[in-house]
């Protein structure tokens, strides 16, 4: 019975090697980064995370990216602590990264001793040291996904309150802002390019030129043109969604999804975008 014992041992090993060596198990010898993603309506238009997700895989050598998504329609920071969904997943999760996103124009007010006293500031503000704490307890390193403002003048006073809140919580402030400002520039000024609407939820071509910035900060490293497969739900800003579930796991939305393939080619201006001002 011993005998059979380390015979049946031994199959199993054999067994689970030969799954582990099989093509759909074959180790790629490339890390994964777990990525951690709290914000609203700029970051699930056209699934930011999942653009970050098809530029790493696309990618020849470089770690892998793994993302888990809480967002809202319209929301703050504060509100998502004050739901406890995103910090619960913070809290209990192995992450390297964690990006925090603010609604829109609110960090201008960062920027201003007046307005940094108001209620919304303060709560936003709390709400950035909270998970920035919480993040650093966990081993992760914390980005400050800085957004767009309307014109020239409202983009530095948001960008000065980017640095100003990331100074007071250790994070990394992230300027994709001012790059797709710079982009619009070198291309004619056409802001219908970049943004859908009033609200200024990015186009495909923005919402690539962010994962391509936030890819470079995550990674160290620019992105180089390749085939992106995008086998996730390209989504609309109205898209309904709470933060009680992953933007991940929406079997409702993930349903929908219809691969497709966007050529390399279209991506060197876009991943150029991205490329820090010298």
């Amino acid at each position: 019975m011993k005998r059979l014992g380390w015979l049946l041992l031994l199959l199993g090993a054999c067994i689970a090697h030969a799954a582990a060596q099989s093509p759909g198990n074959a180790p790629t010898g490339r890390p994964t980064l777990r990525v951690l993603l709290i914000g609203n309506s700029l970051v699930y238009t056209n699934n930011l995370p999942g653009l970050l997700r098809s530029l790493a895989r696309a990618q020849d050598a470089g770690p892998l990216i793994e993302t888990e998504t809480y967002v809202m329609p319209g929301a703050e920071l504060a509100q998502h602590w004050k739901s406890g969904t995103a910090a619960k997943a913070l809290g209990r999760g192995q992450w390297d990264f964690v990006i925090l996103q603010e609604r829109g124009g609110l960090l201008a007010c960062a920027a201003s001793p007046a307005q940094k006293e108001q209620d919304t500031c303060r709560n936003s503000l709390r709400a950035h040291r909270r998970f920035a704490g919480l993040a650093e307890q966990r081993g992760a390193r914390v980005l400050l996904l800085g957004t767009w403002g309307p014109d020239t003048n409202w983009q530095d006073n948001l960008d000065r309150g980017l640095r100003q809140v990331a100074r007071e919580t250790g994070a990394t402030p992230v300027m994709a802002g001012t790059r797709l400002r710079a982009y619009e520039a070198t291309s004619g000024g056409k802001p219908k390019s970049l943004f859908t609407d009033d609200s200024l939820h990015p186009s495909l071509p923005a919402s690539l030129i962010v994962a391509a910035v936030l890819y470079r900060e995550i990674t160290g490293a620019s992105a180089k043109a390749a085939n992106l497969r995008l086998d996730f739900p390209l989504l609309p800003p109205g898209t309904r969604m709470g933060d009680n579930l992953p933007l991940e796991r929406n079997e409702a939305l993930n349903a929908l999804v219809r691969p497709v393939t966007l050529g390399a080619g279209e991506l060197p201006p876009l991943l150029e975008a991205a490329q820090p001002a010298h």
